[in-house]
């Protein structure tokens, strides 16, 4: 009998998103008025649960509102979160003193609560950029995933300062929509630009310096060490190199072939000093990209209703033939049977 057992060395969390994140998307195509049999058939299930929800879950679900939803409807999504939507970010936020300290905790906690991107900060001089880079750039929902992370990113800044925020400057690397860019702008009162070189929000640092009300110093220190806590549960090797080159992986899947260069030049180390420390590590930078894509496709065709072709599209496949066979070498079968045998009952 075929091995089904997709577990690797060293292990990759499957991307996903935390429950209230999931339900936050759910509840908001629903008072959109997106039929709840659109969402059902995304899902797989009548409504979302407690347990987190694959990535390619959240997305299929993202599509169907879309499909449904008028123009800007990632912008609103965005706009419904509440404290709770980030779980125990969330509560850490609101006990933060100052916005600045808040956005750093988002930066050092943010895989706790999805898996669809990643934030960076840079401050130069009064200015400060927030950038959100997109891990899921090509997937066709990724328009109005970046625009909902950034109406999230608003509106939790103006609860946890209890006062509006705009005067800032939006700019978004997918071209304009005019519907959408209108529902935006009239939204977010920011300064819309499209088609840049990144997601990024650019705003005075002096924002950073806005109190917290809610802010709690003897509460911060032990959420604080619940979140490290929660965070190496999640990534238990997220140490050293292999760990730094197998984030760099999943972050780079489905954006293009993954080559060792980019990788060393996302870690900024030469591609010889990348190899080294590979060496020294006793693992080969192949066999990490191998196993993250072999860990994931089980996880995908398991878990979701993507089409296979897709799956094979997001783990940087361009061609369905290479994907059918590199499957086939690490199961022995190939993903439609995978598929079919992984769901049968018992």
């Amino acid at each position: 009998m075929p091995p089904t057992d997709c577990s690797i060395t060293p292990n990759t969390p499957a991307p996903r998103v935390v429950a209230p994140y999931a339900r936050t998307l759910w509840d908001a195509a629903r008072a959109e008025g997106v039929p709840a049999a659109a969402l059902v058939q995304a899902l797989g299930q009548d409504a979302p649960g407690e347990d987190d929800m694959p990535v390619a879950t959240y997305l299929a679900l993202l599509q169907q509102a879309l499909a449904h939803a008028g123009p800007g409807f990632g912008w609103r999504l965005g706009s419904s979160v509440k404290p709770t939507t980030y779980g125990v970010n969330g509560i850490l936020l609101l006990a933060c003193p100052t916005l600045g300290e808040a956005l750093a905790q988002v930066l050092r906690f943010e895989s706790l609560v999805h898996d669809l991107g990643r934030s960076s900060f840079a401050r130069q001089g009064d200015t400060v950029e927030y950038a959100w880079n997109n891990q899921w750039a090509d997937h066709p929902t990724a328009a109005a995933l970046a625009e909902s992370v950034f109406a999230g990113i608003q509106t939790c800044a103006q609860w946890l300062v209890g006062q509006p925020i705009s005067g800032f400057v939006l700019e978004f690397a997918h071209t304009r929509d005019e519907a959408t860019a209108q529902a935006i702008a009239r939204a977010s009162g920011a300064q819309l630009r499209w088609g840049g070189v990144a997601h990024r929000a650019i705003f005075p640092a002096a924002l950073l310096d806005l109190p917290i009300p809610q802010a709690n110093k003897a509460l911060l220190p032990l959420l604080q060490n619940h979140a490290d806590e929660l965070l190496q549960a999640r990534h238990p090797r997220d140490t050293g190199i292999v760990a730094q080159v197998r984030q760099r992986i999943s972050a780079r899947l489905g954006q293009g072939a993954v080559k060792l260069a980019d990788v060393a030049d996302d870690l900024h180390l030469s591609t010889r000093t990348l190899q080294r420390r590979l060496m020294d590590a006793g693992v080969a930078f192949q066999t990490l990209l191998d196993a993250t894509r072999h860990e994931l496709a089980c996880h995908y065709l398991a878990h979701s209703d993507m089409p296979i072709t897709e799956v094979g599209y997001l783990l940087g496949y361009q061609e369905p033939s290479a994907f059918h066979h590199a499957f086939k070498q690490w199961q022995r079968q190939g993903p439609g049977q995978y598929r079919a045998g992984a769901r049968r009952p018992g």
